[in-house]
C-alpha cells in the first residue's frame, strides 16, 4: 500500500501544485504549471515560477523523508523550501506577533522547547489518522512561522507525511 500511495502522490504532483498555486491567488493555469515543472518555456510571473518550483522541491523533500520521525528540524526545512525566495525568514520560528483575519484571537508566541515537546507527544499517538489530524491542528493553531497565513501549503501537505501520504 505504501508504494501505491507514493506512486499516486507522484502522479498527482502537477495537479496538487497547480491547485496550491491557485489557493495562494497566483492564478496560474494547469498548462503553465506543467510547462514550468517540465522546464519548458512559458510566459508567466517570476513569483509563479518560484512558487511552483518550491512546491516541487517541497514534495520531493517530503517523499525523501517519509522514513524519518517528524520533528521541528524537518518542519523548519520544509517551510524553508516552500518559502525560498518568496519571503524573508523562511523556515525560521516566528519572533513577532501575528493576527488572523476574521477573529480577535491571536496565537501565542511559539517557543522551540514547547514545539519540540508537543511534536514528540503527538508522535506517540498510535492511530496514524488521529496523529495526522493532531499534528495538522497543532501546526495550524501554533502559527510557528512568520508567513503561516500565506503558506497554508506547509499545513496541508505536511500532515500527509505524518499520515504517510494517506496511508503509506
Amino acid at each position: 500500500m505504501r508504494d501505491s500511495a507514493i506512486e499516486m502522490a507522484k502522479r498527482l504532483l502537477v495537479d496538487s501544485i497547480w491547485k496550491s498555486a491557485n489557493l495562494e491567488g497566483l492564478g496560474t493555469t494547469f498548462p503553465k504549471t506543467e510547462a514550468i515543472l517540465a522546464n519548458a518555456t512559458t510566459t508567466t510571473k517570476t513569483e509563479e515560477v518560484l512558487f511552483i518550483i518550491n512546491m516541487k522541491r517541497a514534495w520531493q523533500f517530503l517523499l525523501d523523508n517519509l522514513d524519518y520521525t517528524n520533528n521541528l528540524m524537518l518542519l523548519r526545512e520544509y517551510n524553508k523550501i516552500v518559502g525560498e525566495l518568496l519571503f524573508d525568514y523562511a523556515g525560521e520560528i516566528r519572533t513577532i506577533p501575528v493576527q488572523i483575519g476574521g477573529t480577535a484571537w491571536e496565537p501565542e508566541m511559539p517557543h522551540t522547547g514547547i514545539i519540540i515537546d508537543t511534536l514528540e507527544s503527538i508522535d506517540q499517538i498510535a492511530d496514524i489518522e488521529l496523529r495526522a489530524l493532531k499534528y495538522f491542528c497543532y501546526v495550524v493553531r501554533t502559527q510557528m512561522f512568520i508567513d503561516d497565513d500565506v503558506i497554508i501549503r506547509t499545513k496541508l501537505e505536511k500532515p500527509s507525511k505524518i499520515k504517510g501520504l494517506a496511508l503509506i
